[in-house]
């Protein structure tokens, strides 16, 4: 099987969602953000955590985050597919949060192939956790 990589457009454009959804959404309250490939798919997804899916619940959380999408000009390759809306105390972002550690001024963290506890983190890039 191959590998889907995650290309600099990619990266940019998630830039480019977090920079949205911090500044048109000021409720939003982004708290992680982060690629993650899921080996078992063959795919990237793009990890949103914000206490929104606590609050209101994911669909309403997805209905935020697609609306933001679509004011975003030139639209961005990232599509609600590529999207995961999660809560801040989800899992896997309490492990990225303990296993990860973004410089200050860095723009985004590699990390992968490390088993934090009992989770498998093949790779992912991290903006913030």
């Amino acid at each position: 099987m191959v590998k889907t990589s995650l290309v600099e457009n990619d990266i940019a454009d998630g830039r480019r969602l977090i920079a949205a959804l911090n500044q048109i959404n000021s409720h939003f309250h982004l708290q992680a953000a982060f690629w993650l490939y899921r080996p078992e798919a063959m795919e990237w997804r793009f990890m949103v955590a914000t206490p929104l899916v606590d609050q209101k619940g994911p669909f309403s959380t997805y209905s935020d985050v697609q609306s933001i999408l679509r004011t975003i000009v030139p639209p961005l390759s990232i599509s609600m597919q590529d999207i995961s809306v999660v809560s801040p105390n989800d899992k896997l972002v309490k492990v990225l949060r303990r296993a990860a550690h973004i410089p200050p001024g860095a723009s985004g963290v590699r990390f992968g192939r490390s088993r934090v506890d009992d989770t498998y983190v093949e790779d992912a890039y991290m903006y913030r956790v």
